[in-house]
């Protein structure tokens, strides 16, 4: 029996083994090569061109973990509630929507953004237009990646082009994110060692006339807040590096942030010129320089160029990227829809038709 297998994500290996209380070793990122690893987890983990799944597990770390005793749902006469999450047919109690939720409802107010599919950053003929979309995590059977039902990690948004459109996910209501994580609780004390990290590039930056947004700043610098992304992800995690020259006007910056366990998303800080900024992403890391890449079936594909508007502001992209990730936990761990929290469940509203959520409809496919 092999005794090293990849791990990916919500207990469970590559290859399929899978149980509750397993969690990826210590010892960092698989890096294959081993004799005793499992090669059903080796082929899952080729298309990957940065090293596969970020950990692996061992048998012997297994046996030594504390596994649980049958629970509730082992008993041959369970019944699943009907408000268990990952039903189809799911019963929603009374959703909370804008302004006891951060969610506006299932329609965004009339005019809000004309430009359906594409937002400006800056102001006047400089201003940057660029596409949008999210890059999500598919949110169990209400808003599934694909065809063959797959919610790990961004699937969904590789190619890119095959992502969520910005119009289909939650509204959320912009003018109340302030940046001050209000909604995130005790975001800790400011982290000396961040701040080294962030301190040289706000230097670089100042040089242009351009500084780094207090929100951005929190979410890498502050105790609680660093690394909560990651801590929440999927296998997503913090890389700061900048400041970058944009692709589509030498005027602007931006500030690698964040990316995906492979890279095949990466999100930047764009700092337009004129002092506005937002969340932006793309499939070309402009860290390095262009190269080759494989796709989902170990295929060569060459780097896009183009990058993506994904949301107004740092705090705003970590609002909706950690109440996705809550939301996928919570369905894989068989959660009732009565116990989540209502910012949560107002996001899951907008997916799930429901006679007491009025206007919510289940997204197009």
């Amino acid at each position: 029996m092999p005794a090293r297998h990849a791990y990916g994500y919500f207990h469970k290996t590559l290859c399929g083994i899978e149980k509750p209380d397993m969690t990826g070793s210590q010892f960092g990122m698989w890096g294959g090569g081993y004799r005793d690893e499992c090669p059903d987890c080796t082929a899952a983990a080729l298309p990957s061109t940065r090293g596969g799944p970020r950990n692996d597990v061992t048998a012997s770390e297994w046996t030594s973990q504390r596994h649980l005793g049958p629970g509730p749902r082992d008993d041959p006469g369970y019944v699943r509630p009907v408000d268990e999450l990952g039903r189809p047919d799911i019963r929603l109690p009374q959703t909370l929507t804008s302004p006891k939720t951060r969610v506006l409802g299932a329609r965004p107010p009339a005019n809000a953004h004309p430009e359906d599919g594409f937002r400006r950053i800056g102001e006047g003929p400089s201003a940057v237009r660029l596409p949008t979309f999210w890059a999500g995590h598919g949110i169990g059977p209400y808003r599934p990646c694909d065809e063959q039902g797959r919610t790990f990690a961004w699937f969904q948004a590789y190619p890119l082009d095959q992502a969520y459109p910005l119009e289909m996910v939650p509204p959320l209501d912009e003018e109340s994110f302030v940046g001050d994580f209000a909604w995130f609780g005790d975001i800790g004390d400011p982290l000396d060692h961040r701040a080294a990290v962030t301190d040289p590039i706000a230097s670089d930056l100042a040089r242009d006339g351009l500084s780094l947004p207090a929100d951005f700043l929190a979410l890498i610098d502050r105790a609680n807040l660093h690394r909560c992304l990651d801590r929440e992800g999927g296998g997503a995690w913090t890389d700061v590096t900048g400041p970058l020259p944009s692709p589509v006007d030498p005027a602007d910056r931006m500030v690698l942030f964040f990316r995906d366990q492979q890279s095949r998303i990466l999100w930047y800080l764009y700092l337009h010129h004129s002092g506005q900024a937002a969340v932006v992403c793309s499939d070309r890391d402009f860290t390095l320089e262009p190269g080759l890449r494989y796709g989902l079936d170990g295929e060569i594909v060459l780097p896009r160029r183009e990058i993506f508007w994904t949301a107004p502001s740092v705090e705003i992209f970590a609002y909706r990227f950690l109440a996705e990730a809550r939301l996928t936990l919570a369905i894989h761990e068989k959660q009732r829809a009565g116990e989540l929290d209502p910012e949560l469940l107002a996001h899951l509203a907008h997916y799930v038709p429901s006679s007491s959520s009025e206007g919510c409809g289940r997204m197009p496919r």
